[in-house]
């Protein structure tokens, strides 16, 4: 990669982080351009030499979410040997991925925005978690024994997570017990947030 690509690369990157935590702050329609190349740390022309438009920034943003999401969970997944570990590690994943995406009060920016990108995300992460995931969801007794496939086990954990974004507990560890009982397993960790 040169120079100009690693340039381009790291205020592409900034630019869309800061615009996750400018919409977790404001909401979609009260965001401003400004206020998001204030918080990448970009001039508002460089802004807009990579996205003219608040469309095309929005656009952007759905997809570089994806691609975090996916980026984190394979990480995590890899990092484990043995299928409860692999499970584990990536209900793990999903709590703190939603944690971190949603910021502390989704619901209080914008609730019509909050649910509609719970909604679009459910399909792709459930899909993505699925095929990471992999045979680590024969761990989960319901998918073991026939009763649940394994795609629908995989939706059935995004969606208890995603509650947890609408109805908060003030413990995330407490969500993740739950997950894990829900798989099958014992409530405590068996992996660490670092692997």
């Amino acid at each position: 990669m040169d120079e100009g690509e690693a340039g381009r690369t790291t205020s592409v990157d900034a630019i869309l982080a800061a615009t996750r935590r400018v919409i977790a702050e404001r909401g979609p329609e009260r965001f401003t351009m400004s206020a998001v190349a204030a918080a990448a740390g970009v001039s508002r022309p460089t802004l807009y030499r990579w996205f003219p438009s608040k469309d095309d920034l929005l656009a952007a943003v759905t997809i570089y979410e994806e691609e975090l999401y996916t980026t984190r969970l394979e990480a995590a997944v890899a990092a484990q040997t043995g299928r409860a570990r692999r499970l584990d590690a990536a209900l793990r994943c999903l709590v703190t991925y939603l944690d971190g995406l949603m910021g502390p009060d989704p619901i209080g920016a914008d609730p019509a925005f909050a649910l509609q990108s719970l909604g679009a995300s459910l399909a792709p992460q459930s899909e993505a978690f699925a095929r990471i995931v992999g045979d680590a969801l024969y761990a989960v007794p319901a998918v073991r024994l026939g009763h649940l496939p394994p795609s629908d086990a995989a939706e059935l954990f995004l969606r208890v997570a995603y509650s947890h974004f609408l109805f908060p507990h003030a413990d995330p560890e407490a969500l993740l017990a739950n997950l894990r009982s829900l798989a099958g397993m014992s409530s405590r960790a068996i992996t660490t947030a670092a692997g």
